[in-house]
């Protein structure tokens, strides 16, 4: 099991790399681990998986050596209370456009009485028998990590208010997405996303909220390029590429170089 969690590797504030888990295969999820990222995102929403096969994957970060969050494929309450009884150190909550909405996030993640997340000490994340309640549910409420993806114009617009709703630990905001929000459709390097990314990046900053920055440009020069510019605007978090993208990717290059198309 790690020997730091992914909350402490967030408090410490150094530069951290991860990346999407979509294939459902635990092999994968293994390179990715042995490889030295620091966490992974085992993506139930895109992924064509349930939490039955998320739980295994859990298994195998912890083996590993990686910190491993779930992606919830919806924001609701029994899917975040799943993905962490099964043992994953976060949640990645996608399509929080509002307060209202990063609030209906905290607290599913969170026990009494800081959230309403259900409670039963026979669960994988207390070793499958609690025997001491009120010592795991003050430390799994400190070290579980909640990521909010703002997504969409109005998730834009409310950037601020949901930075501000209390018990936030991240936020995750992709420039692509960001640029199309924003009427400049993939150029990420247009002032209003270049000024957007850096006012968010310091509002995080100011509330002791981390920001994640996806990016899945396969161009690797490309790709260093970009997050070495987000990091000199204030960012620390990453994600690179997914486990099927590269995968992917990678395949169709050396059929190519083989066959000399």
């Amino acid at each position: 099991m790690s020997r730091q969690t992914l909350k402490e590797k967030l408090d410490a504030g150094k530069f951290m790399l991860g990346t999407w888990s979509q294939s459902a295969s635990p092999e994968v999820l293994e390179i990715i681990g042995y490889a030295g990222f620091d966490y992974t995102i085992i993506d139930t929403e895109h992924g064509y998986f349930g939490l039955e096969t998320a739980e295994n994957l859990v298994r195998t970060a912890e083996a590993a050596d990686i910190s491993p969050l779930v992606r919830v494929a919806l924001n609701e309450q029994h899917l975040i209370l799943k993905a962490l009884d099964i043992g994953a150190q976060g949640v990645v909550v996608p399509q929080v456009t509002n307060a209202q909405e990063a609030a209906k996030a905290v607290a599913a993640a969170r026990y009494y009485p800081d959230g309403t997340r259900g409670a039963c000490p026979c669960i994988r994340a207390g070793k499958h028998y609690v025997p001491d309640w009120a010592t795991h549910a003050t430390k799994a409420n400190k070290d579980v990590v909640i990521v909010l993806l703002v997504e969409g114009q109005d998730g834009v617009a409310n950037i601020e208010s949901i930075v501000d709703t209390p018990g936030v630990n991240g936020i995750m905001v992709g420039p692509f997405d960001l640029s199309v929000s924003l009427g400049v459709g993939g150029q990420l390097d247009h002032p209003l996303v270049t000024d957007f990314m850096r006012n968010a990046i310091a509002l995080c900053k100011q509330r002791n909220v981390h920001m994640f920055v996806p990016n899945f440009d396969l161009d690797l020069g490309r790709a260093r390029a970009a997050i070495e510019g987000w990091t000199a605007l204030g960012a620390t978090n990453f994600t690179v590429g997914t486990d099927k993208l590269f995968f992917a990717h990678h395949m169709q290059n050396i059929n190519r170089n083989i066959r000399g198309a």
